[in-house]
Parts: structure tokens; sequence; C-alpha cells
């Protein structure tokens, strides 16, 4: 009697996202006479994410004379990709020359991966083809696919009934103000200006409602810049207004330095930007100085911050004698003399008789 066999066959298929990215060099023959210098590629992506983008190092006369190529990436990604990438270099005929494979697990701003030996220099202007009209064209093919689309959880059951919300909210997040800042990045569909100076910052007037109650009551009432679509500020600079639409886009701020914040504090104070100004204040507070302290103490009295005023007092009762010295003091002295007598009464009230 012959046994019934049930035949089960299955298919997993390991999702990816390829590239193939073609990078011509110009008047090659001028790079490298320096030494180990070197060139970045455009950056490039596998698909249709933008959150980790790749880019091409070449080195033209690197080690020993060799031509050296790497490739590195960036992500803001929390997972990390297997990788494989293909390099070579494309003669005058289209044919790939020199072909190079490597594989790789890419995290977050790793290392590059490459040749320190892809091709001698001398033979790149030795042999024929290779430089056609001293034109260097490298081809990189690409393929990644993201760790997380397929490792094998360990969680357990009953945990994977019931999943938290508050991870893929947050990862949500991240992803929206991504988008956000490509959407002001790209002007996409904007519809009013902020006029500073020579310069205009196409924004949406929707997003502007939602981050400032100002802009919201500007732009909700019978006001000029209502009608006009259009609004000039006279008492913030260009590049203050930049960074205060960078903050309203992406909820972020780069590159503060002291004198910025000063700026940025009272951009944010005007425009009703809470969290904004919270930023300033911790930086502000943490990155007190001889030099900036009578601009920081004059914020802070200016627009009422306890913070600010606890921060400078306490400074102050450390540097007193060489903040007397600095050139905006006698001005600090005149402006705010309540202010400052109860600097020094708190000097004297730590001291002990």
């Amino acid at each position: 009697m012959s046994e019934n066999l049930k035949e089960i066959q299955s298919r997993t298929i390991i999702p990816t996202e390829s590239c193939k990215f073609t990078w011509s060099i110009e008047n090659f023959s001028l790079c490298g006479l320096q030494g180990e210098e070197y060139l970045n590629s455009p950056m490039f992506t596998t698909g249709t994410s933008l959150l980790t983008t790749w880019y091409l190092i070449l080195i033209p006369n690197g080690t020993k004379g060799f031509l050296e190529i790497y490739l590195a990436g960036s992500s803001t990604e929390s997972s990390a990709h297997y990788a494989s990438f293909e390099i070579s270099i494309i003669d005058s005929n289209q044919t790939k020359c020199y072909v190079q494979q490597w594989y790789f697990l890419f995290q977050a701003d790793s290392n590059m991966y490459g040749s320190v030996a892809f091709v001698p220099r001398s033979v790149l202007f030795g042999q024929s083809g290779l430089l056609p009209g001293d034109i260097l064209t490298v081809m990189c093919e690409l393929k990644t696919s993201k760790v997380d689309d397929y490792k094998i959880s360990e969680t357990k059951l009953k945990e994977i009934s019931k999943p938290t919300t508050s991870n893929a909210v947050f990862k949500k997040l991240d992803s929206l103000a991504y988008d956000f800042r490509q959407l002001y990045d790209t002007k996409m569909f904007t519809d009013f200006t902020l006029k500073v100076g020579e310069e205009e910052f196409k924004v949406h007037k929707i997003i502007l409602c939602a981050r400032s109650s100002v802009f919201n009551t500007m732009l909700n009432c019978e006001m000029q810049e209502k009608l006009t679509n259009c609004v000039k500020i006279t008492d913030f600079d260009a590049s203050t207004v930049r960074m205060m639409l960078h903050y309203i886009y992406c909820g972020e701020v780069e590159g503060l330095t002291s004198e910025i914040s000063i700026q940025l504090y009272s951009a944010a104070e005007k425009y009703n930007l809470q969290d904004l100004k919270d930023i300033c204040v911790e930086y502000l507070s943490n990155n007190i100085s001889v030099d900036n302290f009578c601009d920081v103490l004059a914020l802070g009295a200016l627009h009422n911050v306890p913070e600010l005023m606890t921060a400078t007092r306490n400074f102050f009762g450390a540097n007193a004698a060489v903040i007397k010295e600095t050139e905006k003091w006698p001005i600090i002295s005149k402006t705010y003399p309540d202010l400052v007598i109860a600097m020094y009464e708190f000097i004297l009230s730590k001291i002990k008789i």
C-alpha cells in the first residue's frame, strides 16, 4: 500500500532596492596633481526613500599611485542594511573594465567600502579607451536590503498581539519631520512670502498657522498681509528668519551659537514659538562666557526670562572682576542699575563673615 505524500513548497523573496549610478569626471588628467586629494560624487539613492543616501569617493592619485574608489553612505534610518555593490570603469566602447565587487552590512554613517588599489593611475593614462576625451566614467551598481525587512523577531507571541503604538508614532514623527523639510526645501505649493530685505522666503500659510498663533491671527484676520500674501520682516535678518522657518517646518535647530540664539529667541518671542524659546534658553544658559555675558543678561532682562537671570547671576558671581572690564558692562550698568545692584548683593550674600 503506497503512502500519500503531501508535497509542500514555499518561496521567500528578500525585498531589495537597486540602482545603477554613473559618474563622469571631465578633465580627469588635472585631478590628483596635488597628491591624495579626493572627489565626492553627487548623492544617489537605491529607491524611493531619501532617508539613506549614497555617494562615491574617488582618490585620483592614492596609495602607491593607484586610483582608489569607495562607496560611502549616510542614513537617518534606525535599521541597518545589507548591501552589495559593484564598481567598474566604463571605456569608450561602453564596456565595463576592472570590475570589483563588495558585500557588507551598512549602519548609519559607518565606514566607507571599496578598494585602496582599484587600478594604477599609469594604466588609466596608458591604456587606450579608458579616458576618452579626458573623461573618466565610473559605474556603481548597488543593491540593498533592510535588515528589519526579514530578520527573525524574538518577540513573544503575547507581545506581538499587543503592539506598542508609541514606537510606531515615534517613527512616523521622524518621517514627518523629514517630509516637511523636503516640502520647505522644494517650495512646492507655496502660497505666502516672507520678505526680509532683498531676500524672499516662499512658505505655506497652513504650516505657519499651525505652528504660530501670531501667524494664525495674521492670516485669519483682514490684515494687509492676508490680502497681499506677503509680510515684510524688518526687525530680524535673513539668517535668523531662515533658522526660524527651519524650526517651524522641522521642529529642530541646527548650528546654534550664542549670537544666533539671542536673535532667534527674540524671533520666537515675537511669533510665539515656545519650544524654540526653550531651546535657545537652554543653549544660552549652558554657554555663558565673558564675551557674551552682557548680551545674555540684556536678553533675560528684556524678556523676563528667569532661567537666564539665574544663569547670568551665578556666572557673574564667579567672574565679576573680568566682566567689569568688558566694553559692554558700562552700558549694562546704566541700563539695568537695579539688576546690577541685585547681582552684587548676591555676591555679598555668599561671603561668610
